[in-house]
């Protein structure tokens, strides 16, 4: 049975590298995709191994809003849970910010078939003030699996300290 999960992580891996590298810029990867529930838009959020992406627009289109910070600066939360892999990542524009918080569901196999469920959404502060929160559609993933946000900030000589102190450069 576990080789069968390994088996799916690297197809589901191959099958979602391929569809999202085709919305990242040629040189990032791909930290996490969002269809925002009853909206008809789409996030990104890419890295490379010095910068992170925020993409928000329609599909195809360009985008309403595009923000880029040095991922030595960036306000990212590495989480880990029970079955979950999942994190947030906050980008600031002015007055403004917007957490995005993802999650990695393992599901129950169905007839020996593993599934990984994707869950999330975008918090959009202004002045620390809630303005709007967005879903994301709930869908199979497209799952990353190695090659991280994280691994890039620890390339970067980043340590993740935990909640109290954060990310520091020990």
């Amino acid at each position: 049975m576990q080789h069968c999960k390994k088996i799916f992580a690297a197809i589901v891996l191959g099958v979602w590298a391929s569809q999202a590298t085709a919305d990242c810029a040629a040189t990032f990867d791909p930290f996490t995709f969002c269809d925002i529930t009853g909206k008809g838009t789409v996030l990104r959020v890419c890295h490379d191994d010095a910068i992170v992406t925020y993409s928000y627009g329609l599909p195809g289109e360009t985008p309403q809003l595009y923000l880029s910070e040095p991922i030595a600066s960036v306000d990212y939360h590495p989480w880990d849970a029970p079955g979950a892999t999942s994190g947030s990542i906050t980008f600031r524009n002015g007055d403004y910010a917007y957490e995005v918080a993802s999650f990695f569901v393992s599901q129950p196999f169905a007839d020996d078939i593993p599934s990984v469920t994707h869950f999330g959404w975008i918090t959009v502060t202004r002045n620390g003030e809630i303005v709007e929160k967005l879903e994301c559609r709930p869908e199979p993933s497209r799952y990353e699996y190695g090659g991280t946000l994280y691994d890039q900030m620890i390339a970067q000589g980043m340590v993740w300290n935990g909640y109290g102190r954060g990310w520091t450069d020990d």
